[in-house]
């Protein structure tokens, strides 16, 4: 169950805001480059969620809603093209995931029986788990940086137009995949860390550390835009 319960929200975290860019932008080629990485991790889980369905009656309602998420974010954006002919405005999006994601988080906080025991939320592995994917999704933002350093080499565009392009392309693909699993996790964090904090009293010391990663890894993301924005408008 514990396994089922993390799943779900693992794809939670991956999937929607994957669903937010896909409704908002035209078909690309990075829209070919998203199903062709996803739609084998969907395959996974809705195989997954098939077997837990059938196996397991008492987890028949979890499993569900386990099916049907990469269903639903990876097959509506694909409806929208056909009748909308395009993608979506992007504010209609945004709020719509945003309530989504408040009411899915809510929901989740809102079961009282996760915080005791052997649920999920009292579960030291689904805790440590948390903060080192915010870890690990730190250091993969702060990595570029590091080995440039490392290098011992100035960091500078090159001249020619069509080479520093494709640089900043690469550089902005990158950010935007770190991003949105990123994101995701540190808005779950700074919504769940702080109620962690009071109905998890063993688990403070690890709370504090996803609230503190959580809000390093928005900065950084911040920085990193900001970063890559100056260097679009002023490649000097």
């Amino acid at each position: 169950m514990v396994l089922l319960r993390s799943v779900f929200i693992a794809q939670l975290v991956l999937m929607l805001p994957v669903f937010a860019v896909l409704l908002v932008t035209p078909v690309t080629h990075v829209t070919g480059a998203i199903y062709f990485y996803l739609i084998p991790i969907g395959l996974m889980i809705t195989l997954y969620a098939v077997w837990q369905y059938t196996k397991h009656p008492d987890r028949r309602r979890l499993a569900a809603a386990t099916l049907s998420t990469p269903l639903l974010c990876l097959g509506l954006p694909v409806v929208v093209y056909f009748v909308f002919g395009g993608p979506l405005p992007p504010a209609v999006v945004v709020v719509a995931v945003l309530a989504l994601i408040a009411i899915t988080i809510v929901a989740l906080l809102g079961t009282t029986d996760q915080w005791r025991g052997t649920g999920l939320f009292a579960s030291t592995r689904f805790n440590n788990g948390c903060l080192m994917a915010l870890v690990a999704l730190l250091l993969m933002l702060w990595f570029p940086l590091i080995a440039g350093l490392a290098a011992g080499e100035s960091i500078s565009l090159p001249s020619d137009i069509v080479e520093r392009d494709k640089i900043l392309g690469a550089a902005v693909l990158y950010l935007i995949a770190v991003a949105i699993p990123a994101i995701c996790l540190s808005l779950f964090t700074l919504l769940y860390a702080p109620v962690g904090l009071v109905r998890n009293p063993g688990g403070r010391v690890v709370h504090i550390g996803q609230l503190l990663a959580a809000l390093l890894l928005l900065a950084t993301l911040a920085t990193a835009a900001f970063a890559v924005f100056i260097f679009m408008i002023n490649p000097g």
